[in-house]
């Protein structure tokens, strides 16, 4: 295992493990604002003007640490709904990049927006962005659901992203849609409360239900003491290794480098079997994204 502190390349230990990782949750930033203008949203702060980090970026950073592939997770804060340059991105570099697209699914064209961004500009996932941070959302109403019936028929992987109250809406869509594979984005934020923890606990009855357990699970972990070795390994007791999959969230996480982020997770995985750290660093994630498990054994 190795240490933060330590001088060997964190990467470097991590590769040397034959993992061959992928990074589920990754965000970026084109430096051509002409080409790809800034819609920035009132989410998260200005991570995409303090620490940019384009696609070329992230792949120097990916080979520097022992990453093989990654998911770019279009990033509503920076962008909102225009997916262009997470499409363009992955569709020149295929064989490290998936990307996923966000959209209003309220709109009355949603379906069609999505058939757009998914047949025709190649993203491979839908990111229903539901977060509120009052009261419920529209992930559980009816009027989205034509948008989860097309991604099923195009076999675009969904990833949901919303904050512990809206746990009880997760439930119900997953009730709803019990065959479609659904992505958890940062565990809902859910780790840092027991109650929240426990409600989403409840949930691993739903089968279709997987977990980004990102940099921000990880960090929460350390900071209460828990650490973050201990929360992996509840996790994986609740709701299996094939089920969880680890994200860094750069470049929106950027306090630290981008192999210091993959040396959080290797630490934090490192208590597993090799068989289900395998499954949490790069098998969950090359399952759900086929197009990554095709392009690694190429």
């Amino acid at each position: 295992m190795t240490a933060l502190g330590s001088k060997e390349q964190p990467g470097k230990a991590i590769a040397a493990d034959g993992l061959n990782l992928v990074d589920c949750h990754t965000h970026v930033v084109s430096n051509d604002h002409e080409r790809y203008p800034l819609h920035p949203r009132d989410l998260s702060g200005t991570w995409y003007l303090d620490a940019p980090a384009s696609a070329a970026d992230l792949a120097d950073e990916m080979d520097a640490s022992g990453v093989a592939q990654a998911v770019l997770v279009q990033g509503v804060g920076a962008y909102t709904y225009d997916n262009r340059y997470a499409a363009d991105a992955a569709r020149e570099a295929p064989e490290r990049f998936v990307s996923a697209c966000a959209i209003d699914v309220e709109a009355r064209d949603a379906v069609e927006v999505a058939d757009e961004w998914i047949r025709v500009q190649g993203m491979q996932g839908i990111r229903l962005f539901a977060l509120s941070r009052e009261g419920p959302s529209w992930l559980a109403n009816e009027q989205t659901f034509p948008v989860w019936r097309r991604a099923a028929d195009l076999d675009a992987h969904i990833i949901i992203t919303i904050l512990p109250h809206q746990l009880d809406e997760l439930d119900r869509v997953l009730t709803h849609f019990p065959e479609t594979n659904v992505s958890l984005d940062h565990c809902a934020f859910a780790m840092s409360n027991p109650d929240s923890r426990a409600r989403l606990y409840t949930l691993a009855r739903h089968s279709n239900l997987h977990l980004k357990v990102t940099t921000h699970n990880l960090d929460d972990a350390a900071r209460s003491g828990e650490g973050a070795d201990g929360l992996v390994q509840e996790l994986v007791t609740n709701f299996g290794a094939d089920r969880m999959m680890w994200g860094s969230d750069y470049c929106q996480t950027h306090d630290r480098t981008y192999p210091e982020l993959v040396a959080l997770a290797h630490e934090a995985f490192s208590g597993l079997s090799a068989s289900d750290r395998r499954a949490c660093l790069s098998g969950t994630a090359r399952r759900l994204w086929l197009a990554l498990a095709q392009r690694a054994s190429a």
